[in-house]
């Protein structure tokens, strides 16, 4: 009899930590929505990127060229999507001349998110390379980049439609 009170117990408690994960979880579909549009940087002298971000279907179409001196230096291509199954988004995306990158994102608050190569999602903490993104307005985001937990880069993107 005291078992079956334990089991109750625990069942109780879970349920309770459910209610509460399910109150505070962010949509990530929804989140993501804000990467939308087009965005520039300034790379470094006489270089600009821009990555434009367009609403396909429930994800987003990408595409990504750095120009230096009126000549296209980098570009590539990329879908972006929600993935209902693990509560994250994913990103897939192809530079010319490289393999294919495949990473995971998540937002951690509302105006930021974490992305890593989706092959770490086991064990995100050991994750090699990460990407911290944060949302300073509706126009303007900082992606700072770590390899091996050092700081590698810090980019500004500002929105400009």
């Amino acid at each position: 009899m005291k078992s079956f009170f334990i089991i109750i117990f625990l069942f109780i408690c879970s349920a309770g930590t459910d209610a509460q994960t399910t109150e505070s979880r962010l949509d990530q579909a929804e989140l993501m929505k804000q990467l939308a549009g087009i965005w520039k940087c300034d790379i470094g002298k006489d270089t600009v990127a821009t990555w434009s971000m367009i609403p396909y279907g429930s994800g987003l179409e990408a595409s990504l060229k750095y120009v230096t001196k009126g000549k296209i230096v980098k570009e590539g291509i990329g879908v972006y999507g929600y993935d209902r199954s693990i509560d994250k988004c994913a990103e897939a995306g192809i530079i010319l001349g490289k393999d294919i990158g495949v990473y995971a994102f998540w937002f951690i608050s509302e105006n930021k998110y974490l992305l890593i190569p989706y092959a770490d999602l086991i064990d995100p903490e050991k994750a090699s390379f990460n990407m911290e993104v944060e949302f300073k307005s509706p126009y303007v985001q900082v992606e700072t980049t770590f390899i091996n937990d050092k700081l590698v880069k810090t980019k500004t993107w500002t929105k400009s439609e």
